[in-house]
């Protein structure tokens, strides 16, 4: 199996997509951003803190109550789990299986199945995976592009919509990406396809979302056709031709729901 990479740059709100076909034995995540830019993006909490007055950090660590912040973590609220751009590093695989839940699990899985009843009953389509902790949205690319296109139809908005309403909050949910194609055509083509479409969608997100640190954008390809569903009709390749849209529970859930917060 090859896997796909692409560099994605957000650099100076340029957008750059490199693309390179590299051997490997599972999928990885082909965006990754800019290093300079998510350097400087996460560095300004400690830039903040660097000019922070000696005789104000030595208050803060003499009376942590005043300065409004705590010397230790809840044990219910340590959570397993790795950096935002770490994320962008792992596999479809990895990121589906974090953050790792503990005690939390009955109530954040009562939490998606309510959240899974609200989109099923919006007319998408929805089932659940990792025992109902995470959601999974699929949705027809032919909703989204015009056949062998990579420009979002007008009417994808639409469809996009709903799935900004899991976006509103940092790290509340992580929404990996995952763009399917047929297997009409070379691998080459198929992989680009995927890529470029992908990469369209995740535009469109990052314009139109409140927050979107945690969206994660994988081309699949046509590696994955969907279960019992072999590419050798029209029908069922245009099934195979999707995308879909995980929402898995982030850190915010987690506090939230050890707090008894999660409603």
């Amino acid at each position: 199996m090859r896997a796909k990479n692409i560099l994605y740059s957000l650099a100076a709100g340029f957008v750059a997509i490199s693309i390179s076909i590299a051997p490997a034995y599972a999928k990885d995540n082909f965006f990754k951003r800019s290093a300079n830019a998510v350097k400087e993006f996460f560095s300004d909490d400690k830039k903040k803190d660097d000019s922070t007055p000696d005789k104000e950090k030595k208050e803060e660590k003499a009376n942590p109550e005043k300065s409004g912040t705590t010397t230790t973590q809840p044990e219910s609220e340590k959570i397993d789990d790795k950096s935002v751009t770490e994320l962008y590093d792992l596999s479809f695989e990895e990121n589906k299986a974090l953050p790792k839940l503990g005690n939390q699990r009955a109530k954040i899985r009562e939490y998606q199945q309510i959240q899974a009843k609200k989109l099923l009953s919006s007319g998408q389509n929805i089932e659940t995976t990792r025992n109902g902790e995470v959601i999974i949205a699929t949705v027809a690319a032919n909703d989204l592009f015009l056949p062998n296109d990579t420009t979002l139809r007008p009417t994808a908005a639409k469809v996009l919509r709903p799935y900004m309403e899991y976006l509103k909050e940092p790290d509340m949910y992580r929404m990996l990406l995952l763009m399917h194609s047929d297997n009409t055509g070379s691998e080459a083509y198929t992989n680009h396809l995927t890529t470029v479409r992908v990469s369209a969608v995740f535009d469109w997100i990052k314009d139109n979302a409140a927050c979107s640190d945690y969206v994660i954008p994988y081309a699949m390809g046509a590696d994955d056709p969907l279960p019992n569903t072999p590419n050798n009709s029209v029908d069922n390749r245009e099934k195979n031709r999707r995308l879909e849209i995980y929402l898995v529970p982030g850190k915010s859930m987690i506090r939230k729901s050890s707090r008894g917060q999660l409603r």
